[in-house]
């Protein structure tokens, strides 16, 4: 009780959400199910998009990559294959942080697909993210001249690791675009599977060498030199079969 010479303060409630799936629906626009659609169309066309764009960066990264390397066998050796470390991490991280931008969306996609692996999914995404900053930061301590004969093998190792677990999960990204043409379909998923195990194979060879490297069994700008070429290579198939897939979708 209060009364006028009394100051009496209110207090605030928190009610609880009502449950509304028992309410029976009384009235429904009847364009939701189209703008819906229009909206899930669009969602699928931004997806797409993404990853073409990161697939395509790949795919670059990939090519400055061997381009890089070829020509540091003869000139400039150390100053190239920094940068070629520069541009593989670029084209890693690109092609991770493209299907991270779109995660809710690619994991829908992926929930309604024959075959969801979404474990095997977050592994190489989150490998391929990793190794591509890590091989970056590598890349610039190499080309600032701190021990570069020791950042270019271990950026080698870091990126065999990416592509090992990354070529893995390289065959569960065709569900993010389904085809309707079976011809094309089974093209593309088989160029796509063959590129993840040589993904695999490359990441393998890559490790070994900058282990070698750093064991100094080689010269070891010699065996950076060679990972960095093999690694640009698989990019380069991988990211073109990616592209191939996903830009057929964006239009």
């Amino acid at each position: 009780m209060c009364d006028a010479a009394t100051f009496c303060m209110g207090s605030v409630t928190r009610h609880r959400r009502r449950d509304l799936s028992k309410y029976e629906t009384i009235w429904e626009d009847p364009d939701y199910e189209r703008l819906a659609a229009l909206a899930m169309r669009r969602s699928d066309k931004v997806t797409r998009g993404m990853l073409a764009g990161g697939s395509t960066l790949e795919t670059a990264g990939g090519l400055a990559a061997v381009v890089l390397a070829v020509i540091g066998f003869s000139q400039s050796g150390v100053l190239l294959c920094a940068i070629a470390t520069v541009a593989i991490g670029v084209a890693l991280l690109s092609q991770g942080a493209s299907i991270m931008a779109r995660w809710r969306h690619a994991v829908r996609k992926l929930e309604g697909s024959r075959k969801p692996d979404r474990n095997e999914l977050v592994e190489g995404v989150s490998t391929e993210v990793f190794g591509g900053i890590v091989g970056i930061i590598l890349g610039v301590i190499a080309l600032a001249g701190i021990k570069p004969l020791v950042m270019l093998p271990v950026a080698a190792i870091v990126f065999g690791g990416s592509l090992l677990l990354g070529g893995a999960a390289q065959p569960d990204l065709v569900y993010l675009a389904p085809e309707r043409n079976p011809r094309y379909a089974r093209a593309t998923f088989g160029a796509i599977q063959a590129s993840g195990g040589i993904m695999v194979m490359v990441g393998i060879a890559a490790a070994v060498l900058g282990i070698l490297a750093l064991l100094d069994v080689a010269p070891p700008l010699s065996f950076a030199l060679i990972a960095m070429l093999s690694i640009g290579f698989a990019l380069l198939i991988a990211g073109g079969a990616l592209t191939a897939r996903f830009m057929r979708h964006i239009a």
